[in-house]
């Protein structure tokens, strides 16, 4: 198994990930931590290597003043729910039965994974008395406290499967210069609220996108948090942006976007940009 602190070659598998973040000037301003989180790992299964990707984005309120231990927690449980369910999640599965098979296994393993990890964490390190005081004042329950939101991306050669909860983007980019928004819009987001690992409903709250790239060759999937898309000056931002990314990509190369990636995330994460927190995951095919 490889981790997200290696680089692998392009012929050791199919997709090359590119990853940055930067905290944002707001949350610098008020002396908080990045609050986004992101993992990824090449995974070695009984079949061809498949990549999974997640990122999370803590909570910026008050009310979840442990959001940055919950964002980690988040990439780390789901990229190991992943790895375990791994073999069973694309042998022989249509993509009808893949995105059944995630709905009904993988996100309540990745939500059930995350709690624990959290009681963990809570049992491990209590609340400070700055911190109880906080939860008292509207008798949160421990997790509201590590509330964040995911993405998860599992890439093999032929299937795509994202998952997500909460706010956030996900493109997937064509060679042919289309670029498609894939997951299910959720209708409750309105730019101040967001859907939540923390929630008791969350199982049911997350959208989930497969994608035979038989029929639709992505070039690229490209996670990132909200810190990214409220950044752009189009409105909506994915396709103008995404068209520069697979301009990019073929002209420039993707060493050159290597490079540039962390130039383009501390913009948006700056004065000029959203100023949050802004995380970007760019796994690029390797065709």
């Amino acid at each position: 198994m490889r981790t997200s602190s290696d680089v692998p070659p392009i012929d050791a598998q199919p997709w090359t990930v590119l990853v940055a973040s930067a905290r944002g000037a707001a949350h610098a301003a008020a002396g908080l931590p990045n609050q986004d989180a992101s993992a990824w790992r090449v995974l070695e299964t009984l079949g061809p290597p498949l990549v999974v990707a997640a990122v999370a984005d803590g909570h910026g309120h008050p009310r979840h003043f442990r959001a940055e231990r919950g964002a980690h927690l988040a990439v780390e449980q789901a990229c190991a729910c992943v790895e375990r369910l791994a073999d069973q999640l694309l042998v022989g599965r249509s993509g009808g039965e893949l995105e059944a098979f995630a709905r009904e296994t993988l996100v309540p393993s990745v939500v059930q994974a995350w709690r624990r990890a959290v009681a963990a964490d809570h049992a491990a390190s209590a609340f400070t008395p700055d911190e109880e005081a906080i939860r008292a004042q509207v008798a949160d329950e421990p997790v509201i406290a590590y509330g964040a939101t995911l993405l998860l991306a599992l890439l093999s050669e032929r299937w795509l499967l994202v998952a997500q909860i909460g706010d956030g983007d996900v493109a997937a980019l064509f060679a042919d210069g289309r670029v498609e928004t894939p997951v299910p819009v959720d209708p409750t987001l309105d730019g101040h609220y967001t859907t939540s690992l923390c929630q008791a409903a969350a199982v049911d709250s997350f959208r989930i996108a497969v994608i035979d790239r038989a029929a639709s060759p992505v070039l690229a999937l490209l996670l990132a948090t909200d810190g990214f898309g409220n950044a752009q000056a189009s409105d909506p931002w994915p396709p103008a942006v995404g068209a520069d990314l697979i301009s990019m990509l073929g002209t420039r190369g993707m060493e050159w976007v290597r490079g540039q990636l962390p130039i383009w995330t501390e913009r948006c994460a700056s004065t000029e940009g959203s100023g949050d927190d802004t995380t970007v995951i760019l796994a690029v095919h390797a065709s």
